[in-house]
């Protein structure tokens, strides 16, 4: 009866592949720990806004608001409402104006690539009478 004995090559086969599996299992896990060490890219933030006001109810339906906000990237800022409104880096002013005697309320909104921050003021009544400059 003869016996099956394995080839020398497959012997040295058998030996070797515990090791290199070990091996490349090892610079699997450097590289991992390497990547997991690498920031991720930054991402522009949802704009914050720092100050909302609508400081003046100047009479004859008309009233003025301003906000400041930081953005990481390029903003766009809308009011409601109807008026003029002037927007500057981190700043936006709004001339509004409103039915004399009715409440309105004031919203802003701001949004960049990342995200939108919307802020209202609270109800105020339109003033009429005189325009105070």
């Amino acid at each position: 009866m003869r016996t099956l004995s394995a080839s020398p090559d497959t012997v040295a086969r058998t030996r070797f592949l515990p090791i290199a599996l070990s091996a490349s299992m090892a610079f699997a896990s450097v590289a991992g720990a390497i990547g997991a060490l690498t920031p991720a890219p930054a991402h522009a933030a949802v704009p914050t806004i720092t100050t909302f006001a609508c400081p003046l109810d100047n009479g004859g339906g008309r009233f003025y608001c301003f906000v400041d906000y930081t953005s990481d990237s390029t903003a766009t800022v809308t009011w409601s409402g109807y008026g003029t409104t002037i927007n500057d880096p981190g700043h936006s002013d709004f001339y509004g104006h409103c039915a004399i005697n009715d409440y309105f309320t004031v919203t802003v909104t701001i949004t960049n690539a990342s995200g939108t921050v919307t802020r209202t003021s609270y109800r105020a009544r339109c003033k009429g009478g005189p325009i105070i400059l």
